[in-house]
């Protein structure tokens, strides 16, 4: 055992001894344990300190919540999985029922669109490329003869529609660009047609619509993009919208 002594200054006064702090009567969570190495500034600031060399209350608390955490996320998924319905395009969710089946609301107006990358050309000797420049990607004829790239678009029935837009590439000064919108009964809808040369993305839009009414009973809607291999990658279709609003 270390002692200290103090004598008094006056004469005859008792000697006092008083004992050092031993350091292993210090709270051993305070201390290094036993065979590993000393935390630094650089593991508390990075969050990586192992759980040994916390107290124990703080891995007993750690411990707990993330037990509570787990049992949220399972009962998230849990409901989530629940809902097994959907609503077609144009329409909401407005309602959950308890067995997850939906019911729909019709929104009042909306735009559906579609992209040039997933078109495909209308004749099998059409080989096209994908590609993108600044302001959209898209799809452009590499070769064989001049033609369309065909692709479904979704349409609410019974909505009417109020325009078609077109978003293209035209660098071309000899051949023009067009997207179409077309039932499958052949019957032409709309058409935006580009004009003259520049090496900008630009957009077209029509109010000009035959048979506005949609009637997915009858009838399916495609739009159809126009390319050219003479032209190549100077004239690339990007992707057409067409805007509706329920009666």
């Amino acid at each position: 055992m270390l002692l200290t002594g103090t004598v008094a200054a006056s004469i005859g006064a008792a000697v006092v001894f008083t004992r050092r702090p031993d350091p292993a009567a210090v709270d051993p969570v305070l201390q290094p344990d036993a065979g590993l190495p000393p935390v630094d500034a650089t593991q508390i600031a990075s969050g990586r300190l192992a759980m040994a060399r916390m107290p124990s209350e703080v891995g007993s608390s750690l411990e707990m919540f993330s037990d509570e955490i787990v049992r949220n996320a399972e009962a998230l998924e849990t409901r989530q999985a629940r809902i097994t319905g959907t609503c077609a395009p144009g329409s909401a969710i407005r309602v959950i029922s308890e067995d997850g089946t939906v019911r729909c609301q019709a929104l009042p107006k909306g735009v559906v669109s579609v992209s040039a990358l997933a078109a495909i050309p209308r004749l099998s000797s059409t080989s096209t490329e994908g590609s993108s420049i600044t302001g959209g990607a898209g799809r452009y004829q590499s070769a064989g003869p001049d033609d369309y790239l065909a692709i479904a678009i979704a349409l609410p029935d019974g909505a009417m529609i109020t325009s078609f837009s077109y978003t293209y590439l035209d660098d071309s000064p000899e051949v023009d660009t067009a997207a179409f919108l077309y039932r499958s009964d052949d019957q032409p809808l709309a058409s935006v047609v580009s004009s003259g040369a520049d090496g900008r993305v630009r957009s077209g839009a029509t109010e000009v619509i035959q048979f506005r009414k949609i009637d997915n009973a009858r009838h399916s809607y495609f739009v159809y993009f126009q390319v050219s291999a003479r032209a190549g990658f100077r004239i690339m279709p990007i992707s057409a919208s067409v805007a509706y609003r329920i009666p």
